[in-house]
C-alpha cells in the first residue's frame, strides 16, 4: 500500500499555510524598511502590530511584485525553452524585475494612489539623479544575485537540507537589504525636481461688507428674559441669562439711601430698695457713660466716601512679599523639547547616498529580531516544500 498521499496532502496544506504567514511578515518587515530609509532615517523604526493588518500590505505586496515577475517568469520560459540549467531560468526573470520594479516602486511611493504603478514623473527624476540611479543598479546586483541562491537553496534543492537553513537567512537578509537600497533611492529622488510642480493655492479673499441702506430694518437683538420661558416637566418654566455687551451702555447706579442712627430710648433709672438691718449694706453700680468716640459714631451720617475704604478690618498686608517662581521644566527644557527647537527630525540633503549607513540598521535588535523570525518561517515553508516533493505520487518518490 503507498502511503505517499497520505504525507503529501498534508506537507503541501503545510507549505501553504506557513507559505502565506511568512509572506504576511515579510511583506511587513518590508515595508517597515523601505518606508524608514525613505524618510531618511539611519536606523529603521520596528513597531508591533496585529498580523492580520498586513493583509492589506501583502495584497499591495501581491500587486506590486506580480506585475513584473509573472511576463518575467513566462520571458525567461520561453528564453530558456529546451535547457536545463536552472540558474538561466532564474537569472532571466530576475533581470526583467531588476529593471522593472524599482520604477513601478517609486511611482508607487510618489503617486497619488500606492496601487498607481507607472507615473511619468519618476522618469523625471530619474534623469536628474542618473550617478544615484546607476548606484543603486551596480548595487542591486549582487543583493537580486543572493536572493536568487537563498531562493533556490530554500525551495528549488531536493534533499540537501544543510542548504535549506542556509538558504533562508540569505534570502531575508537579502530582502531587507533590496529595501534599503530602495528606500535611499526614493530619499535622494526627494531633493529633485518635479515635472509637474504643484500649483500655488490663491489666497481667498474674506467677504466685502455690504452698506446698508434705509430701507433695511436694522437688526435687533432680544434678550432671554424678554423671549417666552420654556416650560419643562421638572423644573417648570426656565427663563434664559440675560447677555451683555461690551459696547453697551454702562447701568446708572441707583441712589444710595442714607440712614440716619436712632437714639434708643433711656433706660429708666433704677430705685434703690429701703435698707433694712437684716440686710448687707448694697451700694447701687455707677452706670458706665458711653464714651466720646461711641457718641461720635452713634450721631454719624455715612456717606459713599466712607465705602471707598478697602481695607478690611484686622487684615494687616504680608510682611513677606510672594515672589513668583519659575519652574524648572521651563527654564530647563528635556532633550526632547530641544531637539524639536532644532528640528533635528527635519531630513537634510544627502551628501553622499551609498556609504556604509546602508549596513547600520542590521545590528539592530530589532533588525536581528525580524530577521530570525522570518527565517524560522521561511525555514518552516522549505521543510514543507522538500517533504511535500519527497513524498509527492505523481513523480513516483518515496
Amino acid at each position: 500500500m503507498n502511503l505517499n498521499a497520505v504525507i503529501f496532502v498534508p506537507a503541501l496544506a503545510g507549505s501553504v499555510i506557513f507559505g502565506f504567514v511568512f509572506l504576511l511578515f515579510a511583506a511587513n518587515y518590508y515595508l517597515t524598511v523601505m518606508e524608514s530609509t525613505g524618510v531618511g532615517a539611519k536606523e529603521v523604526t520596528w513597531f508591533s502590530e496585529p498580523i492580520l493588518d498586513n493583509a492589506g500590505k501583502l495584497a499591495y505586496m501581491a500587486w506590486l511584485v506580480g506585475l513584473w515577475l509573472g511576463p518575467a517568469y513566462f520571458i525567461g520560459r520561453a528564453a530558456t525553452a529546451g535547457m536545463d540549467s536552472v540558474w538561466l531560468k532564474l537569472a532571466i526573470p530576475l533581470m526583467v524585475f531588476w529593471l522593472c520594479y524599482p520604477i513601478s516602486q517609486l511611482s508607487s511611493l510618489s503617486a497619488s494612489t500606492i496601487w498607481l504603478p507607472l507615473v511619468p514623473d519618476v522618469f523625471a527624476r530619474l534623469a536628474q539623479k542618473p550617478a544615484v540611479f546607476l548606484g543603486f543598479l551596480v548595487l542591486s546586483i549582487p543583493v537580486l544575485a543572493a536572493f536568487g541562491v537563498g531562493f533556490k537553496w530554500a525551495f528549488l534543492t531536493e534533499g540537501d537540507w544543510p542548504l535549506l537553513f542556509a538558504g533562508t537567512p540569505l534570502l531575508v537578509v537579502a530582502g531587507f537589504m533590496y529595501a534599503r537600497l530602495i528606500g535611499r533611492l526614493a530619499f535622494a529622488l526627494r531633493f529633485t525636481r518635479s515635472l509637474f510642480p504643484a500649483k500655488k493655492k490663491q489666497k481667498t479673499k474674506p467677504p466685502t461688507p455690504t452698506a446698508r441702506t434705509e430701507d433695511d430694518p436694522e437688526p435687533t437683538f432680544s434678550q432671554p428674559s424678554d423671549l417666552p420661558p420654556i416650560n419643562t416637566p421638572d423644573e417648570g418654566e426656565l427663563t434664559g441669562y440675560d447677555v451683555k455687551f461690551e459696547d453697551d451702555p454702562p447701568a446708572r447706579p441707583k441712589k444710595r439711601v442714607r440712614a440716619e442712627a436712632v437714639e434708643p430710648d433711656a433706660e429708666p433709672e433704677r430705685t434703690p430698695k429701703p435698707r433694712t438691718d437684716a440686710e448687707p449694706d448694697e451700694f447701687p453700680q455707677p452706670r458706665r457713660r458711653p464714651t466720646h468716640s461711641r457718641m461720635v459714631e452713634r450721631d454719624r451720617v455715612w456717606t459713599e466716601e466712607d465705602d471707598e475704604d478697602t481695607s478690611a478690618y484686622g487684615v494687616h498686608e504680608a510682611e513677606v512679599q510672594p515672589q513668583e517662581q519659575t519652574p524648572k521644566e521651563v527654564l530647563k527644557p528635556s532633550e526632547d523639547e530641544l531637539r524639536l527647537l532644532r528640528r533635528d527630525d527635519v531630513p537634510k540633503r544627502p551628501k553622499q547616498i551609498w556609504n556604509l549607513e546602508l549596513f547600520v540598521f542590521l545590528g539592530q535588535q530589532g533588525t536581528i529580531s525580524a530577521i530570525v523570525i522570518a527565517s524560522g518561517l521561511c525555514g518552516m515553508v522549505g521543510v514543507m516544500v522538500r517533504i511535500a516533493r519527497a513524498f509527492n505520487p505523481v513523480s513516483g518518490g518515496d
